[in-house]
């Protein structure tokens, strides 16, 4: 019985060049569980391989049926809340504000038909993954957005990020949503960062 690959059925949705481009996301469905404060923490990194761990129990769920899937690319969603500190753009999205203050939704995308009741129901046999009553069910639709493949350590992106930036400004785009971050590569923490690959993606309108 051939089971559903996400990374395969949504190809698309993990690719990325490393020129900034202009791309249309559609409505996704996530696994996904919050957090605010600098990223890299322990407890980052805790909630990152807990939900590891609460995605792989919902696919042992469905191993053996039609509805058979596998999904394990990880990604955050950042904000900060724009009451409290501003507009807060692309290019200087890390730099500006303190990260403290910083929200994040750490995620795993799920096939559609993944429903609340059953993230509840796994959350109830699975107690003893950490986190396992926080997880949510998170529907996004991204829309227009900017996006290119950043290369080598997370560091690096406070020079990537300017030239997304740039690239939106070029093109009549401000940014309007989250910044999204897509870890294609699996890390963690006290590995080499050398090779790691991250789409950076952020939701744009055209400037009025």
């Amino acid at each position: 019985m051939n089971k559903l690959a996400i990374q395969q059925e949504y190809k698309a949705y993990y690719t990325a060049r490393e020129q900034a481009e202009i791309v249309e996301i559609d409505k996704a469905a996530y696994i996904s569980i919050l957090g605010k404060g600098s990223p890299g923490t322990a407890v980052f990194y805790e909630k990152k391989k807990a939900i590891a761990a609460f995605v792989a129990a919902l696919e042992n769920k469905h191993a053996g049926t039609s509805s058979a899937f596998t999904s394990n690319i990880v990604e955050i969603f950042y904000w900060f809340n724009e009451e409290e500190v501003g507009y807060v753009d692309i290019g200087n999205f890390y730099t500006t504000v303190d990260l403290e203050l910083l929200y994040y939704r750490i995620a795993i995308r799920v096939p559609d038909f993944i429903t609340d009741k059953e993230i509840k129901k796994v959350a109830k046999e699975r107690p003893d993954i950490s986190f396992a009553n926080d997880f949510q069910h998170f529907t996004y639709t991204a829309g227009t957005c900017v996006q290119l493949l950043h290369v080598g350590p997370f560091a690096g992106e406070l020079e990537t990020l300017p030239v997304l930036q740039q690239f939106a400004t070029d093109n009549g785009f401000r940014k309007s949503g989250m910044h999204h971050e897509i870890h294609l590569t699996n890390f963690e923490v006290g590995q080499s960062q050398t090779h790691l690959q991250t789409i950076l993606r952020d939701s744009v309108t055209k400037q009025n």
